[in-house]
């Protein structure tokens, strides 16, 4: 288990993918530091959504398209507390972390199956479980290695340009990364499940990239036009992105254990669905 571990681990290091995973983390921090906003993919929650419209009305307010002046007259409406808390809502975005675990998943796991060399892999170990638990294992570390390395390289570049003024501290920040991790880590196994299921790089992406963005959409129709509380307290509270925004920024314990439990509870069952699909798969 450990040598498949290293074997992947080297793989990655010689990858350009793990590169460029970097410097899309690299970039969307120096962003958000740049502009004092933090950054969304897909759809955003209700409070940024909230804070576009604010940049709307200032830019008609002004009547000019100068984002930067738009941006600074933004900043110099908010309270010290809210330019403090401006740091936990860039972390309360992890969900953009999403979208670079997905690769790093096809990276790892999918693209054994998709170019046939598992059947190499798996004829070289003693068996599928050892084969199962490795990828797995190392796909878990990683992820988690790259949360943590987006909360400490976007604490720095915005201490360095930013200063105390626009952070909370770093254990606050790193707290509120941790209790994100059991959403992210189920959404990370359930990636896993998406692979075994399909047995194809292709396909998997499709469903793992367009398929969060049509559930959300489909979501906010479904809101739009049914008015249904559970939909919306769905939406605002336990949406996997509303979720992560909320965790950090504005976190109660009930919400917390309650996206605890939904998060482990998507790990565990995504790892048992996928190690009984692997288990009795056909691999050619």
């Amino acid at each position: 288990m450990i040598n498949m571990i290293k074997a992947d681990l080297f793989r990655m290091i010689r990858s350009k993918s793990i590169y460029i995973i970097i410097a899309v983390m690299l970039t969307m921090a120096i962003v958000s530091v740049a502009t004092k906003t933090p950054g969304t993919i897909a759809n955003a929650n209700y409070e940024s959504m909230e804070e576009m419209d604010m940049i709307y009305e200032i830019a008609e307010e002004e009547n000019t398209n100068d984002l930067s002046s738009v941006l600074s007259k933004l900043d110099s409406k908010r309270s010290d507390e809210q330019k403090k808390e401006y740091s936990l809502k860039v972390i309360g975005s992890n969900m953009n972390l999403y979208y670079l675990i997905v690769f790093i998943v096809y990276g790892v796991l999918a693209a054994d199956l998709s170019n046939k060399t598992i059947k190499n892999t798996l004829t070289s170990i003693s068996g599928r479980k050892k084969y199962f638990f490795s990828k797995l294992i190392f796909i878990l570390g990683s992820s988690t290695l790259l949360i943590l390395l987006n909360t400490l390289t976007f604490y720095g570049i915005n201490m360095i340009v930013n200063g105390e003024k626009y952070s909370v501290s770093l254990g606050r920040m790193l707290e509120a990364t941790l209790m994100q991790l059991p959403m992210l880590l189920g959404l990370t196994a359930l990636l896993t499940f998406i692979v075994y299921l399909v047995k194809s790089g292709a396909w998997y992406n499709s469903i793992s990239l367009l398929g969060i963005i049509l559930f959300q959409t489909v979501l906010l129709m479904l809101n739009s036009l049914l008015k249904c509380k559970a939909i919306t307290t769905y939406l605002e509270k336990y949406e996997a992105q509303s979720a992560i925004f909320k965790l950090a920024v504005h976190p109660e314990i009930s919400h917390t254990v309650i996206c605890c439990i939904i998060g482990i509870g998507m790990f565990l069952v995504s790892v048992i669905a996928s190690y009984y699909i692997f288990k009795k798969a056909e691999i050619n």
